[in-house]
């Protein structure tokens, strides 16, 4: 089954968008660094002392988790972490990186860096395209990130600024992150601009975190704002949960971690529905100079 499934993947990898993953002739198993759970807030709900109104939904989830019968506790208080400013890149009009499954991310701020990400629900898939980069302090993770609604693999590799600054084209993108080269090389001469024109300062706020038996989860609550807004457009909620070395991912783990999203995704008024994520949030937003959307 497991060769057919290679099979498979190699066929279409004719069409060259996943020319690269023919390469693993003998994958090994995959085993992601963590897993991110994340759920939407109603972010008008942390437009004046956003602390504040971090702990008592803090103190909501724990009302909620009661209610569940979790059988942990999560200890710690919100408080202000770090700020960024973030731009995500894409091709206007054909969102391409979008369309093959890839995002580009710069931040400024309490971290100065970029990332190149490839997200897809199949676990292999992801883990096996090509993200690398040839930046200084360069690092990748696999990571399972996880709403109420969706799972799906992000594969990155985040790495310094290059002395060239942010990638004007896709071309200008691979050649600061030569492992996507296979799957966007067709698309070289297109140009990259920050999504729906839009800079965002994201404020962290984070403390809190439960002992769920092998790994704890810890909690962010990430707000964020557009230009010089002093209200968040967005709010979400999430907690990360670090892969184990020795036991990976044990069954107590995984089932506290899901009995953790259920609560957050149940906290009534708290909630933004339907559910959806920041980066969607982003595509879909509606900008003067983009009157028929970015991605059209």
């Amino acid at each position: 089954m497991m060769d057919m499934k290679k099979s498979l993947v190699c066929t279409f990898a004719v069409a060259g968008l996943l020319a690269s993953f023919c390469s693993y002739a003998k994958n090994q198993p995959v085993a992601v660094d963590s897993k991110e759970y994340k759920v939407l807030l109603d972010p008008a709900l942390f437009a004046s002392n956003p602390s504040t109104a971090a702990n008592a939904a803090l103190q909501a989830l724990r009302t909620r988790l009661t209610q569940l019968g979790f059988d942990k506790t999560v200890d710690g208080s919100f408080g202000a972490g770090d700020q960024d400013q973030l731009a995500y890149y894409d091709t206007p009009g054909s969102c391409t990186l979008r369309n093959l499954g890839y995002s580009l991310r710069t931040r400024q701020g309490d971290h100065d860096d970029v990332q190149f990400k490839y997200r897809h629900p199949d676990e292999e898939l992801s883990a096996f395209t090509d993200v690398s980069g040839n930046g200084a302090h360069k690092s990748s993770k696999l990571e399972t990130d996880v709403s109420p609604d969706s799972l799906v693999y992000a594969h990155s590799t985040k790495q310094d600024p290059a002395s060239s600054g942010t990638p004007t084209s896709i071309g200008a993108l691979v050649a600061q992150f030569p492992g996507g080269d296979d799957a966007l090389s067709a698309y070289a001469s297109q140009p990259l601009v920050a999504v729906n024109g839009l800079s965002l300062r994201q404020q962290e706020y984070d403390g809190p975190s439960a002992d769920i038996g092998q790994s704890d989860a810890d909690f962010t609550l990430t707000l964020w704002y557009l230009g010089s807004a002093t209200a968040p457009a967005v709010a979400e909620l999430s907690f990360r949960v670090e892969a184990d070395g020795d036991a990976y991912f044990t069954t107590p783990v995984l089932q506290r971690s899901q009995v953790l999203l259920q609560a957050i995704g149940s906290l009534g008024s708290w909630n933004l529905q339907p559910s959806t994520n920041k980066t969607a949030w982003l595509y879909a937003y509606h900008a003067a100079a983009y009157p028929n959307g970015f991605c059209h």
